[in-house]
């Protein structure tokens, strides 16, 4: 909640939760390729990274554009969340550490392409809605096909 927070304030909250979902979908299946198929695991934390290196990634890039500020505050926000991400997505041995990593390649790919592409600058409250409602309604419709048991896949 806490990154999502930040998010929503540079998106504005629906097209900041429709990215967090999409950078969180990239995550997943980034990890699903990379993990070994005998393990099978999909979580909630894959979508908190996620956002922290969508928020990470869009600083970094937006701070980028304006003039040519210093290495050290250039650097300063990705180096800070890769650090939040090393403090609080590897411990315990239960971690799911390439699914955090893979959340938050996610996330970095989602901020850098809205930083390079700041539509969520433009977006007026419809646009903000029909993202939030998109959002929503892609998360209700995973979780009814996961209660149902019916991935429509073969």
């Amino acid at each position: 909640v806490f990154f999502g927070y930040f998010a929503g304030q540079m998106l504005g909250p629906g097209i900041a939760w429709l990215s967090v979902l999409t950078a969180a979908i990239l995550g997943n299946v980034l990890n699903g390729l990379l993990m070994p198929p005998t393990r099978s695991s999909l979580g909630a934390s894959t979508a908190v990274f996620a956002t922290l290196g969508l928020v990470a990634a869009w600083s970094w890039r937006r701070g980028a554009t304006g003039g040519r500020p210093q290495w050290a505050r250039r650097w300063a926000p990705l180096v800070a969340g890769i650090a939040l991400l090393g403090f609080t997505g590897t411990g315990g041995e239960n971690t799911d550490v390439l699914a955090h990593l893979a959340g938050f390649a996610g996330g970095v790919l989602v901020g850098i392409a809205h930083a390079r592409w700041p539509i969520a600058q433009r977006a007026g409250p419809r646009a903000q809605l029909i993202a939030g409602v998109t959002a929503l309604l892609t998360v209700l419709t995973a979780w009814g096909w996961a209660i149902l048991g019916t991935s429509g896949v073969s």
